[in-house]
């Protein structure tokens, strides 16, 4: 079976400027036009069951111009009447237009189709062995083929963006920031060293109840013989983006997808506009960070097809993404 991959669309009816440290252009009106060619592409392959769209769908300046749902329904519109599902991933941006609450009851909260999705045995997929999710939880799975699960995080369960700020989500991202940050904006990394820099509020992290999901969900996973790929906006290898695009605690992620090295095939990501790859060698595991579509340049693009094989995932990349051959020890 096959599967799409896109990140970073960030579309808003702006005109093309300079991303915040003025190195990159980006291309806000485009990035609608790149979404549709990369929907029409597949639509003409006919063969992915699945997108994986990977968080930032609209860009954030959007709220300045009092049109995030404008914005969020044109979007939107390019998913309309497919024969195939989207799964959307949140980003700082998401969050940047709405808040978690309203998230939850739009269409970009595809945790039902987690519910909906059955397992290789042909039955629902059980959660009553898994630890009891918050009410508002975005993180979920899903087994789109027999002998896959696929796992959808939410790098901003602990975050200052979309909570509501007496919750205790908001208080403990203000408590690691403000220990750490001492910016008057804490979006800025200025005095903050090597690794550090990641301790900003357009990134995130995951709650303990969160960890503990993963790792019974995958628990469940290798009790059935599936092999399991993991997505979230945010990276997590310190190898696969630049440092300042790191989720917070990456590495309690990271322990986890180790321990569980043997099934755990990738991690797909965006937020880090340039994109990035590593392959840890020693747990055998591919970190993907997709290219962001809103500082792709008119005449190119930034999205792919992956074919899933019983031995490796094939990445066909378009544009300024990548091909590769994924495997296990390869």
């Amino acid at each position: 079976f096959s599967f799409g991959v896109i990140a970073d669309v960030q579309y808003g009816d702006l005109d093309d400027a300079k991303n915040f440290s003025q190195t990159k252009w980006r291309y806000y009106r485009n990035a609608l036009y790149l979404l549709r060619e990369a929907v029409q592409h597949w639509k003409k392959e006919n063969r992915i069951q699945f997108v994986l769209q990977l968080g930032d769908i609209i860009d954030g300046f959007n709220t300045r111009r009092k049109n995030s749902e404008n914005a969020l329904a044109a979007v939107l519109k390019e998913f309309e009447d497919l024969p195939f599902a989207v799964h959307h991933v949140w980003g700082n941006h998401e969050f940047y237009n709405f808040s978690r609450s309203y998230l939850m009851e739009s269409p970009l909260f595809t945790a039902q189709l987690g519910k909906t999705s059955q397992n290789c045995h042909g039955k629902s997929d059980s959660t009553k062995d898994l630890v009891e999710k918050e009410a508002d939880a975005a993180y979920y799975d899903f087994c789109p083929h027999k002998g896959y699960r696929f796992v959808v995080l939410d790098n901003y369960d602990i975050s200052m963006c979309g909570r509501d700020v007496e919750s205790p989500q908001y208080k403990k991202a203000e408590e690691i920031l403000r220990k750490l940050n001492q910016n008057e904006d804490m979006n800025s990394p200025e005095g903050l060293e090597g690794f550090d820099c990641r301790f900003t509020m357009f990134n995130g992290g995951m709650g303990e109840r969160q960890l503990q999901w993963l790792r019974e969900t995958l628990e469940g996973a290798r009790r059935r013989g599936e092999k399991v790929v993991v997505s979230g906006h945010v990276p997590v290898h310190p190898d696969s983006c630049y440092m300042l695009c790191l989720l917070w605690n990456y590495q309690d992620v990271l322990d986890i997808l180790q321990e569980f090295a043997d099934i755990v095939l990738a991690y797909f990501a965006g937020h880090d506009h340039g994109g990035g790859y590593c392959y840890d060698s020693g747990n055998e595991i591919h970190h993907v960070t997709l290219p962001g579509v809103i500082e792709v340049p008119p005449g190119s693009n930034a999205f792919g097809t992956v074919d899933v094989f019983p031995d490796r995932l094939v990445l066909h990349g378009l544009g300024t993404l990548s091909s590769r051959v994924m495997g296990k020890g390869s």
